[in-house]
């Protein structure tokens, strides 16, 4: 069997957006009787990946 490489995504939110994302997306999966454990799991991967700042300029049109 022959594994196909995924592409690696980098998204950049602040804190609030943060929080709102997490927030939403375990209220979501409770709702819909989801399993809570893998949703925990992933919440802490998420939590405990490396951070780094960056400068971000915004690009009015």
């Amino acid at each position: 069997m022959k594994y196909v490489k995924q592409p690696k995504r980098h998204i950049y939110l602040d804190d609030f957006e943060w929080r709102a994302l997490i927030n939403e997306y375990r209220k979501q999966v409770i709702d819909e009787n989801g399993c809570v454990e893998v949703v925990n799991e992933l919440l802490v991967k998420i939590v405990k990946a490396p951070t780094k700042r960056i400068k971000v300029q915004e690009v009015s049109e």
